[in-house]
Parts: C-alpha cells; structure tokens; sequence
C-alpha cells in the first residue's frame, strides 16, 4: 500500500455566538443532503453591534434525527421560524429568502440552538459601531 502526502490547515470557522438578540437576513434556503430543510443567514444588526456580516447556517435535521425527542426539537424550531416570518403553510423554502427574523441565542458558543422570534419581541439592537463602543 502507497501513501501520498497531503496537508491540509482549517480555514473556515464557525462564528461563535454570543448570548443575545441578532437580526438576521436569509440568503439561501435548500434541503440539505439528508432531505431536510436548511436555511442560510446573515447577521444585519446585533444587540453588541458585533457580527454584523457574519453567516450563520442551520439545518432542521426533520429526516435525520436519532431520536424522537431530536425530531420533536427540529419541528418547533422550524414552526417557531415559520411563526416568526407570518408563514402558515410552506409550500416553497424560495419564500424564506430575503426575508428578515430575529433570532434569540439563550446559550453562547460554536452551535448554540436558535430561537425564532416574532419582532415585537426584540430588544433595542445596536445599528452601527459607535453605538456598540
């Protein structure tokens, strides 16, 4: 058996998030390799005024949960998206492109679990960085 020498350094890493409020765009939104829907978003104000430009993907693992519980959990967080942008019946993921949802983090880190909110129930966001400061 032969072997061929390959190195390869990471350059892409997952935007840590922390806890709080980000007002999010959806740029894409497709099925996923398993079927499942999943959505790609971009931050356009935060409740720091960090992270702004910053893409977040999430996948809604409906198809390829373990469990029932994981299943049960991907369902709400897709019902809460829904619930967040007016959506009753989702015939077609091109309708979520473009619009705008604030998002919750209850938890910081590299894959915390979103909460979709509904606008009114956003606190104050920042909308530059001289307000951050």
């Amino acid at each position: 058996m032969s072997t061929t020498a390959f190195r390869r350094t990471r350059q892409y890493q997952q935007p840590y998030f922390d806890v709080g409020q980000y007002k999010f765009q959806i740029r894409g939104a497709s099925l996923n390799g398993a079927g499942d829907p999943a959505i790609n978003m971009q931050v356009i104000e935060s409740f720091d005024g960090r992270r702004v430009g910053v893409y977040y993907y999430r996948n809604f693992h409906l198809t390829a949960a373990t469990t029932p519980k994981s299943r049960a959990l991907w369902e709400r967080k897709l019902d809460m998206l829904l619930g967040a942008l007016g959506i009753r019946d989702l015939s077609d993921l091109g309708e979520l492109v473009g619009r705008t949802v604030l998002v919750e983090f209850t938890k910081s880190g590299l894959e915390p679990l979103p909460n979709f909110l509904p606008p009114d129930r956003a606190v104050p966001l920042y909308t530059n960085e001289l307000q951050a400061a």
